[in-house]
């Protein structure tokens, strides 16, 4: 594989397919989270479920961060 495909993954500690994981489950959560804010948006008596409203996204993106991932791995 190419150097500029795992260069990143391999600073976060990661091999290419567990960044690919990582950063698909996070793009996938981030989609609904917006999905579910434009309802909120066009019916505001619906709450976003499953996570997806602004604080917990705010706390899953600082927990999946490549810092705080390359900690995991330390421990």
């Amino acid at each position: 594989m190419k150097k500029w495909m795992t260069e990143h993954p391999q600073s976060v500690g990661e091999t290419y397919w567990q960044h690919f994981r990582v950063a698909a489950s996070i793009s996938a959560r981030c989609l609904l989270a917006s999905l579910f804010q434009m309802v909120h948006a066009i019916l505001p008596f619906v709450n976003p479920p499953f996570g997806t409203h602004v604080d917990s996204m705010k706390d899953f993106l600082e927990e999946v961060s490549p810092s705080n991932r390359k900690k995991k791995l330390m421990k």
